[in-house]
Parts: structure tokens; C-alpha cells; sequence
């Protein structure tokens, strides 16, 4: 867990920390299209490796131990494929995807993260690992095409949100894993673009329009109104304008119910 993790937005206008424990939280649970959602809505927010890096940390912490020797190379392997590619700016967006599919089909050991964070011991029985071979699954270009960014037609862009919101950042653990930014609301609703610049995706966007930030004003300016319009044309959320609904799928509804350590233990582990 990131300690006093500064607010970013990404992409779509979650909260950066927010979408990594969400990751986390849905390979926990083995729903493969929210792990992989949330996955994608890290990497083409531009944190490419930043999330690779989350989940082969995510694999040697509470995986490793499970798996057998071939599947540690094969995650090994990918992850090497990629970084190699990416010195190299060759471009595989598949990986990503490969990697967390992959690991939703092993069992987990959460004893040491227990230990490491939360500095409590459990005899926790471990599932044996096997040797069996399992079948490796790899993503296709059409695979994670549903997961590209979504690019709104010109005076558009208030619909976004309401296109790509398919689910609700996980709030239950807040608490528990000192989530920095727990109430954005102020942040998401007046100065979004001001925190969505500190995402790869949308300072190379502000970048091509001219626009200029203001950490003091925490805003964002324009030198050229036509270019000004026409970024508002594809890129103004209006997170103000939207449904109760939808802004909630990020900023949550401050009345979330916090979950114990004893609840994650409940939930998680067998």
C-alpha cells in the first residue's frame, strides 16, 4: 500500500490509490473483468509501469509460494518481455492483461502480507502447491480492445463518464489500508483537471492544447481559446454536471461501512 500517496486522477477520474487497492482487492476476489478493468485503467492512464511492477509484487508477495516453478518463470518471463519491449518503446498492451488473467487461476497465501503490513501472525493453512500444468492464458488485441480509451465524438465529452464508469472504486478497506485520499469530492467536482494532470494521459493532452497549470490556484488555463474549445469539446467530463450516481463511482458516498483486519481475514483467507 502506498504511504501518503499524493491525489491523482486517472484517465476516467479515479483516484489513482483508489483504483491500485481496487486492483488488488478484485484479484483477491478472482473476478477477472474488474481485476482486468482496473488494471487497463492504470496502464492507459499511462502508469504502464507502475502496474506492471503492482502486480509481479502482488505475485512474489502472496503467490510465489503456491504456484509451481513453471508458472513463476511464465510471470517472470512475461514481465521481462514487456520491460525489454518498453526500453525499447515497442508497444504490447497484452501483457498486462496476461499477467492478471494468469494469476486468477492459482491459489494465494496471505501470510506474509499479514506479517508485512499488519504485523499479525496466523497459521494460515497454505493450499500445497501443484504441479499440475495449467493451461496459460493469453490476451489478444481483441481481448482488451473493450479496455482502450474511450474518446469522446466533439461536444461530447459530458457523456464519458456515464460510457466508461463500470464500476465503483473499493472503499471497504480504506481504513485499514490508510488510504491517504479518502474525501476528493471538493477535488473531483472544482479542480479535476487540475489533479488528472499529474496523469501521463492528460498532461500529454493539456501539453497539446498549450495549456498552462497553476499549483497555487490548483486550475488550469489556456493560452489559445480555440484550442481551448476544442479540448473542452473532447475532454470536459463536467464531473459537476453528472448524476449522484456516476461521481459516486469514484468519490464513493462518504457513508461507505469499514471492514476490519478480522473481516479481510474472513473474506480472504482460507
Amino acid at each position: 500500500m502506498e504511504e501518503n500517496a499524493p491525489l491523482i486522477f486517472t484517465r476516467y477520474l479515479y483516484s489513482k490509490e483508489d483504483v491500485m487497492h481496487s486492483l488488488f482487492l478484485s484479484i483477491l476476489n478472482k473476478n477477472k473483468d474488474e481485476a482486468l478493468f482496473w488494471a487497463y485503467e492504470l496502464y492507459y492512464s499511462g502508469f504502464e509501469s507502475d502496474v506492471m511492477n503492482f502486480v509481479l509484487h502482488i505475485f512474489n508477495h502472496i503467490y510465489e509460494k503456491c504456484c509451481p516453478t513453471h508458472f513463476t518463470q511464465f510471470i517472470n518471463n512475461q514481465y521481462h518481455s514487456w520491460y525489454e519491449n518498453y526500453e525499447k518503446s515497442v508497444v504490447n498492451d497484452t501483457i498486462i492483461g496476461t499477467m492478471v488473467w494468469n494469476l486468477l487461476q492459482y491459489d494465494y497465501d496471505l501470510t506474509q502480507f499479514l506479517d508485512d503490513y499488519f504485523q499479525i501472525k496466523r497459521n494460515i493453512l497454505r493450499t500445497p502447491v501443484s504441479t499440475k500444468r495449467r493451461l496459460r492464458l493469453i490476451m489478444t488485441e481483441h481481448d482488451i480492445e473493450k479496455y482502450k480509451t474511450v474518446v469522446s465524438e466533439t461536444a461530447q465529452s459530458w457523456l464519458i463518464l456515464r460510457r466508461v464508469y463500470n464500476y465503483s472504486a473499493h472503499k471497504e478497506y480504506n481504513e485499514l489500508f490508510k488510504t491517504t485520499n479518502m474525501d476528493f469530492k471538493k477535488e473531483y467536482l472544482e479542480h479535476w483537471l487540475y489533479y488528472a494532470s499529474f496523469s501521463p494521459i492528460w498532461m500529454n493532452r493539456l501539453i497539446e492544447y498549450d495549456a498552462m497549470i497553476d499549483h497555487e490556484t490548483k486550475s488550469v488555463s489556456f493560452q489559445d481559446e480555440d484550442k481551448e474549445e476544442l479540448f473542452h469539446s473532447l475532454y470536459n467530463y463536467e464531473p459537476d454536471e453528472q448524476p449522484t450516481e456516476i461521481c459516486e463511482k469514484s468519490i464513493g458516498n462518504g457513508n461507505e461501512i469499514q471492514l476490519s483486519i478480522d473481516d479481510f481475514i474472513k473474506q480472504f483467507c482460507k
